[in-house]
């Protein structure tokens, strides 16, 4: 009787130290977040040094404050359209976004937004609720007119 103890015991505690293993295969829970507000880019698969915010309206417009290739932040925005799970948008200079359209996760409690392209499963990109700093707004950190080109990479 007591070795049946021990035995149940001993099973117990493997089953108890199975579930303590590394959870970053585990995926990301999609709590019910919003787009609305500022993101900051915390990881982008398709490119390691970029700096991205990215801010969205109620209104259904976005500002895009991206610095990829250049030492300088470039500034854009248009319009979205958020039918949950699915973001997609245009540019003010009605350009599509690069991918049609990103499938949207949260975590639990609304403050860290994954974007997984639909045309891309390998395109991620993680933001997390961050307030856009002034002097990236202002435009004191933004590149000059001529150094843009029309063929400049884009974010989204």
């Amino acid at each position: 009787m007591k070795s049946i103890k021990l035995l149940l015991i001993g099973l117990a505690a493997a089953f108890a130290l199975t579930g303590c293993g590394d959870s970053k295969d585990t995926p990301e829970p999609e709590g019910d977040g919003s787009v609305v507000g500022s993101w900051h880019l915390v990881s982008w698969s398709t490119l390691q040094s970029a700096d991205v915010y990215l801010s969205f309206s109620e209104a259904g417009s976005f500002q895009l404050y991206q610095r990829l290739y250049k030492p300088e932040y470039v500034h854009l925005d248009g319009t979205y359209s958020y039918d949950k799970p699915t973001l997609s948008g245009r540019y003010s200079d009605n350009t599509s976004w690069g991918s049609a359209s990103y499938r949207v996760s949260f975590n639990a409690d609304g403050t860290r937004m994954t974007l997984t392209s639909t045309s891309s499963t390998s395109d991620v990109s993680v933001f997390v609720k961050a307030e856009i700093p002034s002097d990236i707004i202002s435009g004191a950190l933004e590149a000059t007119p001529q150094s843009r080109a029309e063929d400049m990479p884009r974010f989204l």
